[in-house]
């Protein structure tokens, strides 16, 4: 009898013994096991490009906004006031895969005092797959990857109310509808450059149908640029369209172009573009066309810059002949605000030719970013 229930004792603290071991080896377990991976969100969504340093298994939308209006007047013509942009986009990325969608409103007057027509349209909606930085993919329509004004062109961006000439005067389109394929290369990886090399090849399309319907038919450029030690930037780029508001007249055009960041806050921009042009029997305009702009910003206190452009060139809009134009703009630029940009604009437009007749414009903007 006194055998037996030493058996039992014995066996019993075999068992507490092997469960305090489990437990043991349990809470060991729990403390040295890694921590559990909080769950990542599938949509991430913001207003600033901060929304896309999440993780890259996340689709990232970047919701974005901003408007300007205006006053403007001149010797020849009333003033006006308009809401001259009002511009909401969409930018998600997922991976390597980029969809991006620009709708905008827009009303302008010209500095001469014409107005256009108030038009609600597309400006951009394209996807891209950028793999690599030396490669991406880009298909649908996208700003013209040419020269430095052309691919930003937000009017709340420019340092100026006024447009530079080759923008003023349409020689180029401001989209494309078709294919791009682009990539940036640093050369401190092939030498001893701080520096990066961008490129675009790019062809589209034009017509009624697409909304090109200054266009017609095929188009194809390409750009090339340098930047160095990011203080300056150089690069040349080259263009072929038919033009389907001047007798469907083919055009080549190439445009050169530089910025330099130089000592004492100040910032030289220029743009100059050449243009061969068909002339068919019977047409008024001249066989080459050349307009260009120099500008030089002061930024000289926290939230105002100075801004002087000159530009000059060619001019035959509205089936004109091909007249010379002076054109001297002075512009003083206020930010109150990171989000909010005025400007106080005066300029001199002076003519060589026929049909035009000088004139002198004033005026102001306010631009708001959301």
């Amino acid at each position: 009898m006194r055998s037996h229930r030493s058996s039992r004792f014995a066996d019993g603290a075999h068992k507490r013994r092997c469960h305090g071991g489990l437990l043991a080896a349990g809470a060991l377990w729990l403390a040295t096991a890694p921590p559990a991976q909080a769950q990542l969100p599938r949509f991430v969504f913001g207003r600033s490009a901060a929304v896309f340093q999440q993780n890259r298994d996340s689709v990232a939308t970047r919701i974005g906004a901003w408007l300007d209006g205006s006053w403007v007047d001149n010797d020849r013509k009333p003033d006006s006031v308009d809401l001259n942009h009002a511009n909401l986009f969409l930018d998600a990325r997922w991976r390597d895969l980029q969809g991006f969608l620009e709708v905008e409103y827009e009303r302008e007057t010209g500095l001469d005092g014409d107005r256009k027509n108030s038009d609600f349209e597309v400006e951009q909606a394209y996807l891209r797959f950028r793999p690599r930085d030396e490669l991406s993919v880009r298909a649908g329509r996208f700003n013209t990857p040419t020269g430095i004004w052309l691919p930003i062109h937000w009017a709340i961006l420019m340092d100026t109310i006024g447009k530079p000439p080759h923008a003023t005067k349409d020689l180029l389109p401001e989209q494309q509808v078709g294919l791009e394929l682009a990539g940036r290369i640093f050369p401190e990886r092939l030498a001893s450059l701080d520096g990066q090399l961008d490129y675009s090849l790019f062809v589209g399309a034009g017509g009624d149908r697409i909304g090109q319907d200054d266009v017609h038919g095929v188009t194809a450029g390409g750009d090339l640029r340098l930047r160095l030690r990011q203080r300056y930037l150089i690069g040349a780029s080259a263009y072929h369209q038919k033009n389907d508001r001047a007798m469907d007249r083919s055009e080549q055009n190439v445009l050169v172009y530089g910025q330099a960041r130089l000592p004492g806050a100040l910032t030289f921009r220029t743009e100059y573009l050449h243009q061969w042009r068909e002339r068919p029997d019977g047409a008024i305009w001249s066989r080459n066309l050349d307009v260009g702009y120099a500008k030089l910003r002061w930024d000289f206190a926290r939230w105002f810059y100075a801004n002087y452009r000159v530009s000059y060139g060619d001019d035959d809009r509205a089936g004109r002949r091909t007249t010379e134009q002076l054109v001297n703009t002075f512009t003083l630029g206020i930010q109150p605000y990171r989000d909010v940009r005025i400007k106080l604009e005066y300029s001199v437009h002076d003519f060589n030719g026929h049909g035009s007749e000088d004139f002198r414009f004033w005026g102001t903007s306010l631009g708001v970013r959301f």
